[in-house]
């Protein structure tokens, strides 16, 4: 009886062995032969946006929005919050010269692309690299 008990916890071991040994090099093949996938970061250009803007001679009006831009990894986001005031500079002068396009979404959207691509500038200046993949507004608020 003893050296059936001995057989079969012997046998268990082997299999645990065998089944570890075969998850970790399947898990350093996954390291080595393939780059990591990105790392999605959203980081938010904090406090709110608040400008006005208008046409020449029209009612003043003013805008809140809360920006976030989007990056592939913690290296990126940590370029982006080293040049927050860059950035938030930017996208100060790019809200005060709009002017009536902003009361529809296609100039909402419009907005949005020219900040990415004058953002992306900025960085690339910068850094070297264009590092942001998109811009997101959290909120978007116009006093008409």
């Amino acid at each position: 009886m003893k050296v059936k008990q001995r057989s079969a916890a012997f046998s268990l071991l082997l299999a645990w062995i065998a089944l570890s040994a075969m998850l970790s090099s399947s898990v350093s093949a996954e390291e080595e032969g393939a780059a990591p996938a990105p790392t999605t970061q959203y980081v938010e250009l904090k406090p709110s946006f608040v400008a006005n803007f208008g046409t020449p001679g029209a009612k003043l009006r003013f805008l809140k929005a809360d920006v976030t831009v989007r990056v592939n990894s913690v290296a990126d986001a940590n370029k982006v919050e080293n040049h927050i005031a860059l950035l938030r500079n930017e996208i100060v002068f790019l809200l005060s010269k709009q002017g009536d396009s902003l009361n529809t979404m296609d100039g909402q959207e419009k907005l949005r692309q020219e900040i990415l691509e004058k953002l992306r500038a900025k960085l690339k200046e910068e850094e070297g690299s264009g590092m942001i993949e998109d811009v997101l507004f959290t909120e978007f608020v116009i006093q008409r």
